[in-house]
């Protein structure tokens, strides 16, 4: 099993070999820009190669390997339907042609409502924190509280048209991925409950990214980056949504985590205090042969100063502990 730490924005020498020392294989990245390695372009419409092989080349120098970014170019513009779209679409399927001469087979498409501005609840529109075990800081969810805020600078985007702006994002870059072999993952919406502030949350449930790979259904380059954590706050089932999307070959990389509680609230929790049987969990990836990386996921607030770089050493401890005592067991 491969396990990573997300890189940074930064892609800094301490954090690659923070990931290297605490057993990872593989780090997450992200677009551009990363000032610490000399990347201060800012964000392009196009992914310039140059700027994706120094990135790369950054991460294996360190012995891990770089193949998913948890991010992608822009696609507002098509996600909300504006003017502008089809240009932004062009220059996607550029940045996939650069991609892939990077060596870089994976991006996210991220949850929400893909605009910088609306991003995952707990970012925005989060309804505060909650103690956890021993007092660790972790992020909690109310839609009851959510429902008290306005509606953002951009109005209502209904379920109809995200659908319609969806549809027309995959079905205009299957061909490109498809012909440079990359992957275009998409996370849960995070909250998965709609609508948050207007806007239409798709990605809800299984049913709901079921309908969304049988948009493009033959293509092999339309998949998830499988969240435990959204899929637990949906009220599913981990091991059989594994089971469900790992057995078509869907699931390219994971964020394992867990909460208590499911939508319409929950709490954010460490990985050994939540609702799932996280070795009936970690046992499913390998029962569907998966081959990507997961990483830990969002973080939880420990005791001290690094308390943030330690629920990371918990986190990836735990689930390298769960991959050796399913491997033994087998």
């Amino acid at each position: 099993m491969r396990f990573a730490i997300h890189a940074g924005a930064a892609y800094s020498s301490e954090s690659l070999r923070f990931a290297k020392q605490i057993g990872c294989t593989d780090a997450i990245g992200g677009g551009p820009p990363a000032p610490s390695i000399g990347i201060e372009s800012p964000w392009h419409e196009v992914w310039k190669v140059e700027d994706l092989v120094k990135m790369k080349r950054q991460v294996e120098a360190h012995g891990l390997r770089l193949e998913v970014f948890e991010d992608c170019p822009p696609i507002n513009k098509i996600m909300l339907g504006y003017d502008g779209r089809e240009e932004q679409l062009e220059n996607f399927c550029k940045s996939v042609e650069n991609l892939a001469e990077a060596d870089i087979r994976t991006i996210n498409a991220s949850s929400a409502c893909w605009i910088d501005e609306f991003g995952v609840w707990g970012r925005v529109a989060g309804t505060g924190t909650l103690p956890g075990r021993g007092g660790a800081q972790t992020r909690a969810f109310d839609y009851e509280e959510i429902k008290k805020l306005p509606l953002t600078e951009y109005g209502e985007l209904t379920e109809e048209r995200t659908w319609e702006n969806l549809a027309y994002l995959v079905n205009g870059v299957v061909p490109t991925l498809e012909s440079c072999g990359v992957r275009l993952a998409f996370h849960p919406c995070d909250p998965p409950i709609s609508p948050t502030q207007g806007f239409a949350r798709p990605l809800r449930s299984t049913e709901t990214f079921d309908r969304l790979l049988n948009i493009a259904p033959t293509t092999d380059t339309i998949g998830l980056n499988f969240c435990q954590g959204c899929f637990s706050e949906m009220g599913e089932d981990i091991p059989t949504a594994i089971h469900h999307f790992g057995s078509q070959g869907r699931i390219f990389f994971g964020h394992f985590r867990d909460v208590k509680g499911a939508v319409p609230k929950f709490q954010e929790v460490l990985h050994d205090d939540g609702q799932t049987d996280m070795f009936n969990a970690m046992e499913a990836y390998y029962d569907v042969d998966f081959e990507g990386p997961m990483r830990p996921d969002h973080g939880i607030g420990l005791e001290g100063e690094a308390g943030w770089k330690m629920a990371k050493v918990f986190a990836i401890g735990y689930m390298k502990g769960l991959a050796e005592s399913v491997e033994k067991t087998r």
